[in-house]
């Protein structure tokens, strides 16, 4: 899915230093983003936020769906910002999806791409937790220590800032730093709680969960 997104204006949050929710994230996010940005968003938490959100007039947004693949964003990033380096590259990952593919964070900094880099630290996979195994061993990942692994692929001081946010406040003072750091790839963790997730995705779940029960019944 590669679209011109519907424009709307999106309300920022009231600053909090309370535990960062998902509606807040959302909010948050969607209210910084500019005309110029490629939004990549992963399927999951991500796609399920993203998607009932106003962008910018002339921004763009990638999603799959239909497919339900997971992660694929970080190498379609890294695709739509080597074909348009016009565009500075927006991308939402949860940390399961990252764990298939986060090494293409290499090629990102070799070929010195400058994007944005949301990744959602949520603690397995969530959307899979909607569907069913909420509490299933199946749905957790190992855990990763995020703020290092930028520099595992060869980010350094020069070309990344790596951030984390678990507040709204922190939030909102990571995203002003992106729009400072322009010519720099900002890596920024944020902590959600692994329940939590959007409205959306929880009656998408509650839908998926119930078609799995019909077909297990056939």
């Amino acid at each position: 899915m590669d679209f011109t997104p519907f424009t709307r204006d999106v309300e920022q949050p009231a600053a909090s230093d309370d535990a960062l929710t998902q509606n807040q994230l959302w909010d948050v996010v969607a209210s910084n983003l500019d005309e110029l940005n490629t939004v990549v968003v992963e399927m999951g938490t991500s796609f399920f936020g993203m998607e009932s959100r106003g962008f910018p007039k002339d921004a763009r947004f990638i999603g799959a769906p239909l497919w339900g693949s997971i992660g694929y964003t970080l190498p379609a990033l890294l695709g739509a910002a080597v074909a348009d380096r016009d565009s500075r590259g927006v991308l939402f990952i949860g940390d399961g999806s990252a764990q298939l593919t986060i090494q293409e964070l290499a090629t990102v900094v070799r070929q010195g791409l400058n994007p944005v880099i949301f990744l959602i630290n949520n603690d397995g996979y969530t959307i899979e937790r909607a569907i069913h195994g909420k509490r299933l061993a199946y749905n957790d990942i190992a855990p990763m220590d995020w703020q290092k692994v930028p520099a595992a692929f060869g980010a350094t001081d020069e070309n990344t800032v790596v951030l984390r946010a678990s507040t709204v406040n922190e939030l909102l003072d990571a995203c002003a730093t992106a729009q400072k750091e322009k010519d720099k790839m900002v890596f920024i963790e944020v902590i959600t709680d692994k329940d939590d997730m959007p409205e959306t995705l929880r009656k998408f779940g509650s839908m998926a969960a119930a078609a799995n029960k019909l077909v297990e019944k056939e």
